[in-house]
């Protein structure tokens, strides 16, 4: 299951903040840390206004994460920093497949995580704070820095966004959350399987346990329909 990959408190938290700091109005151009505090706010919203239909039916937080999150996401570079070495030796159908495999790993497990969350809390549009952007603009890659207040308390929780600027804008490659970097867990994860089965194996592991996710999240559906 992919929850062995990186420890639920970490990808609850990472999703939740990033999901938050995402939306699929274009702030292009902007300064990366703008965007994402001027997203913010649009994020919120979207996430108070399916709260209800979210605890019914996960598969409208599937929606969510596909129109909103993912268009943010670099997901090639990422998926290239979690192959490693692995990335060189990989055929271009291999890492055709690996990409989609791993586009939907992260959708089927932060969905669930990120769900998890919505039954416990209700996100504020005040919980977290942008600090002043510490490089210039004008590179390519930087990071935007942030402190995250818990609901009820709690110490403050840094979280960082590695960006990438392209063609379509900026996007987030990386997330480190109390300094513990989501690709570089998924990296070690991946090299001690990959080692063990081989690339080829490895890749059919993932396709394998997305497509028995989704059947969990189909038949909760049902169950919840059958019974309202």
């Amino acid at each position: 299951m992919p929850e062995k990959y990186l420890p639920k408190k970490i990808a609850t938290t990472g999703l939740v903040l990033l999901l938050v700091l995402l939306s699929k109005f274009a702030f292009a151009d902007m300064p990366p840390d703008k965007m994402l505090e001027a997203a913010s706010q649009n994020m919120i919203s979207a996430l108070q206004d399916q709260h209800a239909a979210i605890q019914q039916d996960h598969r409208v937080l599937y929606g969510l994460i596909e129109d909103i999150l993912l268009p943010h996401i670099d997901i090639i570079t990422a998926s290239r920093m979690v192959l490693g070495k692995h990335w060189r030796q990989a055929s271009k159908k291999q890492k055709l497949r690996f990409i989609r495999a791993f586009r939907e790993l992260l959708t089927r497990f932060y969905s669930s995580a990120l769900a998890e969350y919505l039954s416990k809390h209700k996100v504020k549009s005040d919980f977290i704070t942008f600090q002043p952007l510490r490089e210039s603009p004008e590179k390519k890659r930087l990071t935007v820095y942030a402190e995250v207040h818990p609901p009820g308390g709690g110490e403050k929780v840094s979280v960082n966004y590695r960006m990438r600027k392209t063609k379509k804008g900026w996007k987030v490659y990386d997330v480190a959350v109390a300094g513990i970097s989501v690709i570089s867990t998924y990296r070690t994860s991946f090299a001690s399987e990959i080692k063990q089965k081989g690339l080829e194996p490895f890749i059919a592991s993932i396709e394998k346990r997305n497509g028995a996710l989704l059947h969990a999240v189909q038949n909760k559906a049902a169950q919840v329909s059958q019974n309202p």
